[in-house]
C-alpha cells in the first residue's frame, strides 16, 4: 500500500470508529476497530484496561455529552502511526463533572495519535483539555481550570 493509500485507510478507520462511538453509540465498533490487545495510553489508571476501558469511557461520555461535530484540523501519517489535531464540538445534555446538564454547546481541542497493526488500531495516545470543560459550562467545579488561577471568574 502506498503512503497516501495507507493514510487514507487509517483516516477512514478512525472516522468509522468516531462515527460509531461518538454519534450512534454503537460500541460494537470497539471490538471491530481496536485490536484484542489494544492499549490506551490516554486511559486513567482507575479505568479497566484495553477495549473494556474504551467502552466504559465512551459510555460515560455519551450519558453527559452529545457530540455535534468532530473537526480534523490536521492529519499526519508516518509508517504505522496516524496523528491528528482535532476540535470536538459537544452539547452538555447530562450530568458531567458534578455539573447538571446546561444545554450549552462548547468545543475543546486536542490531539489523537494512533498506532495501527494489520489495519486495526493497536495503541492510542490522546491529549485533551478536559479540565477546562466545567468553566466552559459555567462551572467551575472543584478542581476545574479556573480554580488554578487566582482572580479567574468563578
Amino acid at each position: 500500500m502506498t503512503r497516501p493509500d495507507k493514510k487514507s485507510a487509517y483516516e477512514e478507520t478512525v472516522r468509522k470508529f468516531r462515527g460509531a462511538v461518538l454519534f450512534t453509540h454503537d460500541f460494537s465498533a470497539i471490538s471491530e476497530v481496536l485490536t484484542p490487545d489494544f492499549v490506551d495510553h490516554f486511559a486513567p489508571p482507575w479505568d479497566p484496561p484495553g477495549r473494556e476501558g474504551v467502552a466504559h469511557r465512551f459510555g460515560q461520555a455519551a450519558e453527559a455529552l452529545t457530540t455535534r461535530r468532530v473537526e480534523v484540523l490536521t492529519s499526519v501519517c508516518e509508517g504505522d502511526v496516524l496523528a491528528q489535531a482535532i476540535l470536538l464540538h459537544f452539547e452538555h445534555t447530562g450530568a458531567f463533572m458534578g455539573l447538571p446538564p446546561t444545554g450549552r454547546s462548547f468545543a475543546i481541542g486536542g490531539s489523537n495519535t494512533f498506532r495501527f497493526r494489520d489495519g486495526r488500531i493497536a495503541e492510542h495516545w490522546g491529549v485533551f483539555d478536559v479540565a477546562k470543560i466545567p468553566d466552559l459550562l459555567g462551572g467551575p467545579a472543584p478542581g476545574s481550570w479556573s480554580s488554578m488561577w487566582p482572580g479567574a471568574p468563578a
